[in-house]
C-alpha cells in the first residue's frame, strides 16, 4: 500500500504542476529519438513468461525444439534441463543457452527465433470509456491505445495525459499533450508504448481531481497490492483483461 500511496502522490504532484503551467513537456528526446519509446527491437526485447521461441543448435539437431517460457521464467532444454531466461535480452538469452548446452556439447552454436510474444502489455486508466490491459502486438502509439479503450470521455483533459513508465515500484512520470497531436498535428508529443507502461487520462477540471485520484487509487490497488499481481496483469496475465470504473 505504501507503493500505491507513493505513486499517487507522484501523480498528484505531476498533475498540480501541469495545472500551474501551460507548457507540457514530452518524455525526453521524444522528437529527436522516438524509437526509444517504441516496442523494443529484437536485441533490446526482454523475454518473459508465455513467450515462445524456436531453438536450433548447429550440428546437434536432437536439441532443436519449440519452447515456451514457463511462469517461473525458465525453459526446459532437451537433454540439458531448465534454464532461467526471463528478463534476458536476445543476445543474453543466446549466450545463456549456449553456456548451458556447452556443459554437455563442445562449442555449441545456437540460433533462436521468436515465435510468439505474449508478455507485452500496457495499462490504460482514467477518463477513457473502457479502461483495460492492452496487448502490444506491434508498435502501439498512445493514440492507438486510447482508441482501443473506446476513446476518451467528454470530461477528459487530453493536454496532460500521464505516462507512468518503469512500473509502480520505481516509476518515471511524463506528461503527454495528446490534444496537440489531435489539434495541431504536433507529433513531437507522439509516444510509443513499452511493456508495463501505465497511461492515465485525467479529468478536465480541477474540481474533479479528488474524484479522479480516488478512481486511480481504486484501479491501481489490485495491481500494486502485490508485485506478483502486477506482473501477472502486465507481463504474464491473460489477454483481454479489462478494468472497469465503478
Amino acid at each position: 500500500m505504501k507503493t500505491l500511496q507513493a505513486l499517487l502522490l507522484s501523480l498528484l504532484a505531476t498533475f498540480v504542476v501541469a495545472c500551474a503551467s501551460k507548457k507540457v513537456e514530452p518524455p525526453p528526446n521524444v522528437s529527436e529519438a522516438p524509437e526509444e519509446f517504441r516496442v523494443p527491437a529484437p536485441q533490446d526485447f526482454q523475454f518473459g513468461p508465455g513467450d515462445v521461441i524456436e531453438l536450433k543448435v548447429f550440428r546437434a539437431p536432437e536439441l532443436d525444439a519449440e519452447l515456451q517460457i514457463a511462469p517461473d521464467g525458465t525453459i526446459a532444454l532437451p537433454m540439458v534441463g531448465r534454464v532461467n531466461v526471463s528478463g534476458k535480452t536476445y543476445p543474453e538469452l543466446v549466450r545463456s543457452i549456449e553456456y548451458s548446452i556447452g556443459q554437455f556439447y563442445v562449442n555449441p552454436s545456437v540460433s533462436v527465433n521468436i515465435v510468439e510474444v505474449s508478455n507485452q502489455k500496457v495499462l490504460v486508466l482514467g477518463e477513457v470509456r473502457s479502461p483495460a490491459v492492452l496487448q502490444i502486438e506491434s508498435d502501439l502509439s498512445i493514440l492507438e491505445a486510447l482508441t482501443r479503450t473506446g476513446g476518451i470521455n467528454p470530461d477528459a483533459r487530453t493536454d496532460n495525459v500521464l505516462l507512468v513508465r518503469g512500473g509502480v515500484e520505481t516509476p518515471e512520470l511524463y506528461l503527454i499533450n495528446v490534444e496537440a497531436i489531435y489539434g495541431r498535428g504536433d507529433f513531437s508529443q507522439m509516444v510509443y508504448l513499452q511493456r508495463g507502461d501505465i497511461v492515465v487520462v485525467p479529468t478536465r477540471t480541477i474540481v474533479n481531481v479528488e474524484r479522479f485520484f480516488k478512481r486511480v487509487q481504486s484501479l491501481l490497488a489490485p495491481f500494486v497490492s502485490g508485485s506478483a499481481i502486477y506482473r501477472n496483469a502486465i507481463i504474464g496475465g491473460a489477454q483481454g483483461t479489462s478494468v472497469v470504473i465503478q
